[in-house]
């Protein structure tokens, strides 16, 4: 995603069957050293007219309410991308966790490892 934003010969193609959604996730350990400063950090990153400028630099789908409208006056382009905010119909044969086991696990590790390793 973040090449297409720059190489217009570059297309995200969803396959017919689907994809697998997926999220980064910021946590607090327990016994961290300095969970205040953590919370406030996440606060922070969390702010929508934060999460405006992440969200426009990096082209992810952002988890923040009220990203869009900000977007919409800082860059125009960046808001109306399918790739930040994909609608429901490009969604709709998404899933966060498919449920898989056995052979078809072990074809799906072996593909992933065949791409990643060559």
């Amino acid at each position: 995603m973040q090449l297409q934003k720059d190489n217009p010969n570059i297309k995200f193609v969803m396959p017919k069957e689907g994809c697998m959604l997926w999220s980064d996730n910021m946590v607090i350990p327990v016994g961290a050293p300095n969970p205040t400063a953590a919370e406030a950090w996440m606060n922070y990153v969390y702010d929508p007219k934060n999460q405006a400028q992440i969200t426009d630099y990096n082209y992810y789908v952002s988890p923040v309410k009220g990203v869009k409208p900000i977007l919409q006056k800082q860059d125009p382009t960046a808001a109306k991308s399918d790739l930040i905010f994909p609608s429901k119909q490009f969604t709709a044969k998404c899933d966060a966790a498919p449920t898989i086991s056995g052979q078809e696990e072990t074809k799906i590790t072996q593909a992933f490892n065949a791409v990643v390793n060559g």
